[in-house]
């Protein structure tokens, strides 16, 4: 099942929900579904408090899987359906706190969520009840074109509070063929 597949599959059923209008296929998938590339995992983000771990169990029961299993502290939720892991959580903000790549999470509104992320390519949405891609950081699709690696936010601070995106820089850059903006390579390396 590709994305649109899948995107099909939810819409529908979340149509007349809470859900709808308010989930969205975030990160890597919409990054992957735009160059062509196959995937088997899915983040969804729903623009409700605790609106992850809500639609993971509403679409459990409605695709007769298991249980998702429930992350409450980061408020998000996996759930299996079949080859497919779909991770969800609610759009958010995020604090850290010294020395910890744990942060503090809360709802957030989309715009806080897409500030969240690591890099532009990563930072785009489909909104799963319309199909349409959205790209608030205005970044992301002109990142992927042009084959561009770039922080979403100060590449200082984004790798100061997960010193983790340093590797995801270089892996994505490697493994994507792309090349690192100046200003995250500065930071990447200073």
């Amino acid at each position: 099942m590709n994305l649109c597949q899948l995107c099909n599959l939810i819409s529908d059923l979340i149509q007349d929900t809470e859900f709808a209008g308010r989930s969205y296929f975030a990160g890597g998938c919409v990054r992957d579904f735009i160059l062509g590339r196959d995937t088997e995992d899915f983040d969804i983000c729903v623009e409700l408090p605790e609106g992850g771990i809500r639609l993971a169990n509403y679409l459990a029961k409605k695709l007769k899987t298991r249980p998702p299993v429930v992350y409450a502290q980061f408020g998000t939720a996996m759930l299996k359906y079949g080859r497919h892991k779909l991770e969800f959580v609610m759009t958010r903000q995020e604090s850290y706190r010294p020395y910890s790549r744990n942060p503090r999470v809360s709802f957030g509104s989309l715009e806080q969520d897409i500030q969240r992320r690591d890099f532009t390519i990563n930072a785009m949405l489909l909104n799963i009840s319309s199909g349409l891609l959205v790209d608030l950081g205005q970044r992301g699709q002109k990142d992927i074109q042009e084959g561009i690696i770039r922080c979403v936010a100060n590449p200082d601070r984004t790798f100061r509070e997960d010193p983790l995106r340093i590797l995801r820089a270089i892996r994505f850059a490697h493994t994507l063929d792309f090349e690192i903006e100046s200003a995250t390579e500065h930071s990447l390396i200073t």
